[in-house]
Formats: structure tokens, C-alpha cells, sequence
């Protein structure tokens, strides 16, 4: 369960490193990504349809969610030991339209899409070799 947490906690991190427009929210193009974003439902794309369930913070424990920030940077915080102690990852991103591609250090990019983007609602979707992952998340002050 860990590894695929684990997995699905780099692939959103991976869609917010998007890049930052205006302030409209009905459409990607003219939101702006940079924020913080909390993982709210996670699932995969299987035979045309969606899969999703909630996404599982540890219980107490400050929810787990990724920061974009300006420069291409992006940090996923995660909580899940059973200290709540925070965990860092730190990587980059770039995008291209609806297009997003996210690189940790010593890991290949992990390409994926923009599939919504509202001032409170970020959906990505990000395509790799043995599975295909849908991540939910919500626009956090």
C-alpha cells in the first residue's frame, strides 16, 4: 500500500508543477497552477473509465499535498510515518498547454495531462509504462 501511495503522491506532484496564468477559473488556460494542492480522490484509467476512491491521509496527521512553486519547482509533503513527521520531496516541472511533465532527482520525467483545472480543482492524469494515474486534488491557502 505504501508503494502505491507513494506512487500516486509523485504523480500529482508531478501535474502541479503546471504553469501559472491568470485568475479565471474556467479553463486550464487561464488559471494559474502555482499553490498548494491537496491529494483529495486517486485512481487509474482503466478500459475508458475512471477509477477513483479517496485519497487516504494518515489519521491525525496534517493532510499530505504538493506545492508549485514559481521557477518550475515542486515539493510533494507527505505525512504518513507514525510521528506525522514531514517528508519533502523536491523536483521540477515544466508545461506545455495542457501538457505537464514532472522529474525528481535520480527518476525518469513522468509525462502527463492536465485534464481540469479550476481556482479550486486540479485533475491530472500522468501515463507510465504499466498504469495510468487519475489524481484529484484542491486548491489549499
Amino acid at each position: 500500500m505504501t508503494k502505491l501511495k507513494n506512487l500516486f503522491l509523485i504523480l500529482p506532484l508531478t501535474v502541479f508543477g503546471l504553469y501559472s496564468c491568470s485568475s479565471d477559473d474556467s479553463t486550464s488556460g487561464s488559471v494559474a497552477l502555482e499553490g498548494k494542492w491537496q491529494f483529495t480522490r486517486i485512481g487509474t484509467f482503466t478500459d475508458n473509465q475512471e477509477i477513483l476512491t479517496d485519497y487516504q491521509h494518515t489519521p491525525g496527521c496534517t493532510k499530505d499535498y504538493i506545492e508549485i512553486l514559481p521557477g518550475g519547482i515542486i515539493k510533494n509533503h507527505e505525512f504518513n510515518n507514525p510521528n506525522c513527521q514531514e517528508t519533502i520531496s523536491t523536483g521540477t516541472w515544466t508545461r506545455n498547454n495542457n501538457s505537464i511533465t514532472v522529474r525528481y532527482p535520480d527518476q525518469p520525467a513522468i509525462p502527463g495531462e492536465i485534464l481540469e483545472l479550476t481556482s479550486t480543482t486540479l485533475k491530472t492524469k500522468f501515463t507510465q509504462p504499466d498504469i495510468t494515474d487519475i489524481e484529484i486534488f484542491i486548491r489549499i491557502p
